[in-house]
């Protein structure tokens, strides 16, 4: 602290006339033995007209009193003589010697620290639902480079309901913070209803740490208080969500959990519910990396339900691990007795284990966003809280995968009152079929094919089972159930058909296949880099095991090439037709956005292919040396040739040549490319046999020929029923199924009788129905010989229950055709159309439009 001095002429103890030439000392109370200052001229001390003061003074912490001295004699302790006058007298004192003691008054206590080097976040929500927002912080001290914070709830400062934090410790590494700040938009952290506190840790400004007791950087000591306004985030409920109204889900949260180089930490939120809420639809995407979801209900007031002690607990409806890369396992849902009569009710000779959580990688789900999870939970067996101060309280929580940080979700939520079954197709089955409004016949000319289009109107098949994330939910609850509708090469109720083109000559045609899709793998210490350039692949691995995973996949692949690896490089002699020679390997490589990010949720693929031929001469750099210090897979990659000759009805030639020109653009181009990966991620399957060609071969068609138009659907059982279930340490799996509490939505599940396991989805319910068959009565050759190829019949299969099979025949000419329980509704036949019964179109007749 500073202390300026002014001394006046009438200070006692000084005899003006007596100074000495020696100047002034100043000593404190704390060292009288040695001065803080010493020859300073009179002058600087004295007040006008003696001197020009104030001298100013630098006191020591912990100083009281100063003391400014006279040294009139250089050998005399005057400092020490003050406060023992037993050495030396006080009048010697005063007349050889002037001094002043002066009483230094306290220094005022510091400013808070929140106070001194004001701390803001440039964003900030005091009030929010069901989320923490707080952008990055800042100081007025200086720049911040780093800090962690607790958030603590409700005034529990035990532990902290979760940390966030940003930037790299004194030392260089970064803050183990789970949360990494800005916490805004995806990064933005679900939470808990309540009061949320933000306190520092620690936090480093203009290069100074200062640590709380919380801390663990070890800086200068800080109060373990807040220095921003409280949270308060409300529960999602029923009526607060942003999208209300305008979204099949109201609530929907994004959230990307990646924590680069820490362990992403579980989230939690409330939803409360109201008293009328008897259903609750979630969705919920893990995408690549799997990652966990829970849902807890909590009763609002136990004390009003039948059995208080009961319902106190948090009563388990969902435990759940959803992702691409969980491994499968048979009938992960329903673990127990194989169905072999499909037309049995549900509960013969069905099991439903008590282990959790249940896992998942393919769900039977919309097509919206890919590897969706949809289920609706049915809460028509829980007492219902009527206080509405008191509402029941469901806890959601999401637990990231805690070895893979390159991970993140997308969440939904919709309150229901009640839940509407109906299926378009299903629920209107024979008494309804969708009416006909027109007929196409459609022709394919050179190789001669035909097809019948049919077009309905009325029931609309897809409309409730195909809407997209965010179209309003309307009456049909049906898109907010895994489920999906389809008909592969048949005509789909209440769309246009498109049926298979039906061959009348013979002919040949190809098709391309391709399949890779890498899933991601164990990463390692070392490193691995991909160098494309022109014409060649090269990889390099500073990890050995690393180099050995990509040569050993590659030789897998090799093996797997179909039908079977050739003896000798394959050729392409002119006039080939050898489609065999068509066919190349893929290689993925996961491109991270930060580079240090394991494969995941975060990463692209990026990929590179070469020719089969290019395998016999790849190079295998330090093969067979454990020791040294890179390895290297050096790969060819060669232009192919389309050596398919152009041949009259076979469209082989125009596909491969499609095929050819596309490889040859990512083997010839000029463009380099290298990207490292700094943790060695890797895919479990880099390579793949990727693209080849197959044909076909057509003949002639004669005779009758039917094709049915068929309509299929299926969704899971887990999707429309709830088990809860709550912890239990007497059991062996730590949980407890509450069969009495078991629920399912209220739907005529009659109404698919199909029933089958699916490996990855468990229990599937499965339905098939045939509306309309269509027959041709007379192919006899191509469309220049007779318009007898114009002729068809169209027969209603009304008097069809519903067949439920799995495996419904599409073509099922010669027998029975047409089928003998169908009933003939139209036809045309030699250039003349007739209508056998007019209820089946609109107006009483379809039109009817046929190519030239």
């Amino acid at each position: 602290m500073s202390y300026a001095i002014c001394l006046d002429q009438n200070t006692p103890n000084f005899n003006l006339s007596n100074l000495s030439p020696n100047g002034f000392s100043i000593y404190t109370n704390l060292d009288l033995q040695n001065p803080i200052y010493q020859g300073i001229p009179y002058t600087q001390l004295f007040q006008p007209p003696i001197g020009n003061c104030p001298f100013l003074v630098t006191v020591p912490q912990g100083a009281t009193q100063l003391i400014v001295i006279d040294q009139c004699d250089p050998n005399l302790d005057v400092a020490a003589a003050i406060f023992s006058p037993t050495n030396i007298s006080a009048g010697q004192l005063t007349i050889e010697c002037c001094y002043a003691i002066i009483d230094v008054p306290p220094p005022p206590p510091p400013p808070p620290f929140c106070d001194a080097c004001t701390l803001t976040f440039d964003t900030f929500l005091t009030g929010t639902t069901g989320s923490i927002i707080a952008g990055n912080l800042s100081s007025t001290c200086g720049p911040v480079t780093g800090y962690t914070m607790g958030w603590y709830l409700n005034g529990n400062y035990s532990s902290p309901g979760l940390v966030s934090g940003y930037g790299v410790q004194a030392n260089g590494t970064p803050f183990p913070t789970p949360f990494q700040h800005p916490l805004t938009g995806s990064s933005a952290v679900p939470v808990l209803a309540g009061n949320w506190e933000g306190i520092i840790h620690d936090i480093i400004i203009n290069g100074v740490v200062y640590s709380s007791v919380s801390g663990s950087a070890g800086g200068q000591s800080i109060p373990f208080e807040s220095c921003f306004n409280t949270v308060v985030a409300a529960p999602l409920a029923c009526d607060n969500g942003a999208y209300q109204g305008i979204a099949k889900y109201s609530h929907q949260i994004n959230f990307n959990s990646q924590a680069v180089g820490t362990t992403p930490a579980p989230v939690s939120l409330t939803y409360a519910l109201d008293s009328t809420t008897k259903y609750f639809a979630y969705f919920f995407n893990a995408y690549n990396v799997w990652d966990e979801i829970e849902i807890k209900w909590k009763s609002g007031d136990p004390n009003a339900t039948p059995n208080p002690s009961f319902y106190s607990q948090p009563i388990y409806l969902e435990k759940l691990k959803r992702g691409s890369d969980i491994p499968p396992s048979p009938n992960p849902w329903v673990p127990g007795v194989q169905l072999t009569n499909p037309q049995l009710p549900l509960s013969a000779n069905f099991v439903f284990n008590d282990v959790w959580p249940k896992v998942s990688t393919t769900f039977y789900s919309n097509s919206f966003i890919w590897g969706g999870l949809q289920r609706v939970l049915t809460l028509t067996t829980l007492p219902t809280s009527s206080n509405p101060s008191f509402p029941d309280l469901l806890e959601i929580t999401i637990t990231p995968n805690p070895t893979n940080n390159n991970t993140q979700w997308k969440a939904a939520f919709q309150c229901l009152d009640n839940f509407d079954c109906t299926d378009c197709n299903y629920s209107n089955w024979r008494n309804s079929l969708p009416k006909i409004t027109s007929l196409y016949l459609q022709k394919q000319y050179g190789c001669d094919a035909q097809r019948l289009l049919i077009n309905t109107s009325g029931c609309i098949a897809n409309s409730d089972f195909f809407d997209d994330f965010n179209n309003p939910t309307t009456t049909l609850h049906g898109n907010l159930v895994g489920s999906y509708h389809g008909g592969g090469q048949s005509l789909q109720l209440g769309f246009p058909s498109w049926p298979p083109y039906i061959s009348l000559t013979g002919g040949t045609s190809c098709s391309e296949i391709n399949s890779h899709n890498p899933v991601c793998g164990t990463s390692s210490t070392g490193s691995i880099t991909l160098n494309k350039t022109p014409g060649q692949i090269q990889l390099t691995f500073t990890d050995y095991n690393d180099y050995l995973h990509y040569k050993n996949n590659l030789l897998q692949e090799y093996n797997n090439i179909y039908p079977s690896p050739p003896l000798s490089p394959l050729s392409c002699p002119a006039g080939s037709t050898n489609v065999s020679y068509y066919q190349y390997f893929s290689l993925a490589v996961p491109i991270q956005l930060t580079s240090n990010a394991n494969c995941g949720d975060n990463s692209t693929p990026n990929y590179q292919y070469f020719h089969i031929n290019d395998y016999f001469n790849i190079q295998y750099v330090n093969d067979n040396n454990p020791n040294a210090t890179s390895w290297e897979i050096i790969i060819p990659q060669t232009s192919m040739v389309n050596c398919y000759p152009v041949l009259a009805c076979n469209t082989c030639n125009s596909v491969i040549q499609n095929f050819v020109t596309t490889y040859n653009g990512y083997v010839q181009n000029a463009t380099s490319f290298t990207f490292t990966t700094t943790v060695g991620a890797k895919y479990s399957n880099p390579f793949s046999w990727f693209n080849y060609i197959t044909s076909t071969g057509g003949g002639d068609a004669s005779g009758s020929y039917c094709f049915n138009s068929i309509r299929e659907s299926y969704f899971s059982w887990y999707s429309t029923h709830t088990i809860p279930f709550i912890s239990s340490p007497s059991s062996p799996t730590g949980w407890l199924n509450l069969t009495n509490l078991s629920s399912s939505l209220p739907c005529n599940f009659n109404k698919y009788p199909g029933r089958q396991g699916f490996t990855d989805s468990g229990w599937i319910y499965r339905g098939a129905k045939i509306g309309y068959q269509v027959r041709f009565p007379n192919l006899t050759g191509s469309f220049n010989y007779s318009l007898s190829t114009n002729d068809f019949e169209i027969y209603a299969l009304t008097n069809l229950t519903n067949t439920g099979s799995l495996n419904a025949n599409l073509n099922i000419s010669p027998a029975p055709c047409p089928d003998p329980s169908g009933s003939l509704i139209y036809s045309y036949i030699l250039g003349v159309p007739t209508v056998y019964s007019s209820s089946y179109f609109v107006g009483g007749s379809p039109t009817l439009t046929i190519d030239p």
